[in-house]
């Protein structure tokens, strides 16, 4: 197999902020200077997203609360997940970030929703299916086994909820250097129509431009270029104070929408010990390639995409070196097998 390695970009304070919303269980360091009235109301927030909003008679929930406490590294795993009417729900967002306080910053990596995997049941997947087949504790688990780091915690956000969210702050504007036609999630009689250009969208035009692309010539990449626009943009109305006056609005109308593993004891002992991590970030990219293979079960020619061996190598040690696994007992799990199925020639097949 062709080997490549990893692309790094640094990203700054801004930008680290749009995975740190996303996450859910982060959300707590944008709010976190924020108390009184509306410290109650982020209170009774994050209480609403916990899946477990107390943990105190869980000793691994315990053990973490602690760790979080001791200023340990953490990681966690973002999902943004498309829910279909009568149907499956896939993560078709996967960002992993590790924070490490000691160091001050972050690293996130995307894995590409179309990542080929094995299930536990010898079944092989798209990584984006592990939540539609087990919920966030599989998709944990793959992404775990995939990147051969522990995962402290999950967030999931379905995408109704980036649509409720954008239309609580009053809309975002992006910069697009495509025009296209995308289908409405929201109203599928009104397509959403993106031109070229500057241009303000609300929540359902916003959630189109993200999820484009087939019309992208940089495919699922570009996509993810333009969910982290989405996201920044949000976080810049976020930081307004027309938008603070409006906090309670602002997590009524997300609230429904996000859950995570983390409690609100945890949520809040990020909110007051990792807040430096925000000022340095990086993103660590995979390089890999793209073909079709027959999955029994569908009975069909399935896209699949996986990362070069070194470059996916590359990111696993980085991560590992980020949360300190060195120090202790290193991280395995063998649980979830990654296959490497080659094509027959280093080309890019095209995802129709």
């Amino acid at each position: 197999m062709r080997s490549k390695k990893h692309v790094r970009k640094k990203l700054n304070k801004k930008r680290v902020f749009e995975t740190l919303l996303s996450i859910g269980i982060l959300l707590a360091i944008f709010f976190g200077g924020v108390t009184g009235y509306y410290g109650s109301k982020i209170g009774s927030f994050l209480d609403g997203i916990s899946a477990d909003s107390d943990g105190s008679d869980d000793p691994q929930a315990i053990e973490i609360t602690q760790q979080l406490e001791d200023l340990e590294p953490f990681s966690a795993l973002i999902l943004g997940i498309d829910v279909e009417d009568g149907g499956a729900s896939r993560s078709d967002t996967i960002i992993v970030a590790t924070v490490n306080p000691k160091t001050e910053d972050i690293k996130l990596v995307s894995i590409p929703r179309d990542a080929r995997v094995t299930l536990p049941d010898g079944t092989p997947e798209k990584i984006n299916a592990a939540y539609a087949t087990g919920g966030p504790s599989l998709a944990r688990e793959m992404v775990s086994s995939y990147l051969d780091i522990p995962i402290e915690f999950y967030a999931t956000m379905d995408f109704r909820g980036l649509v409720e969210l954008v239309d609580a702050v009053g809309g975002v504007t992006v910069d697009s250097d495509l025009e296209f036609t995308q289908s409405n999630y929201i109203d599928g009689s009104k397509p959403v129509e993106i031109h070229e250009g500057m241009q303000t969208l609300d929540g359902a035009e916003a959630l189109g431009y993200a999820r484009m692309r087939k019309e992208d010539p940089q495919g699922d990449f570009g996509r993810q270029q333009r969910q982290q626009e989405v996201v920044i943009e949000v976080l810049d109305e976020l930081a307004s104070f027309n938008t603070i006056t409006n906090l309670t609005g602002v997590l009524n109308s997300i609230e429904p929408y996000l859950e995570t593993n983390a409690t609100s004891q945890q949520m809040l002992a990020i909110a007051g010990n990792y807040g430096s991590v925000a000022s340095n970030a990086e993103q660590l990219t995979f390089d890999g390639f793209a073909y079709n293979e027959y999955f029994p079960h569908y009975d069909l020619e399935v896209y699949v995409w996986e990362p070069y061996d070194e470059s996916l190598a590359d990111i696993q040690s980085e991560l590992q070196e980020h949360l300190e696994l060195d120090n202790k007992n290193k991280f395995k799990d063998s649980k979830t097998k990654i296959e490497s199925v080659h094509p027959s020639s280093s080309e890019t097949i095209s995802d129709e």
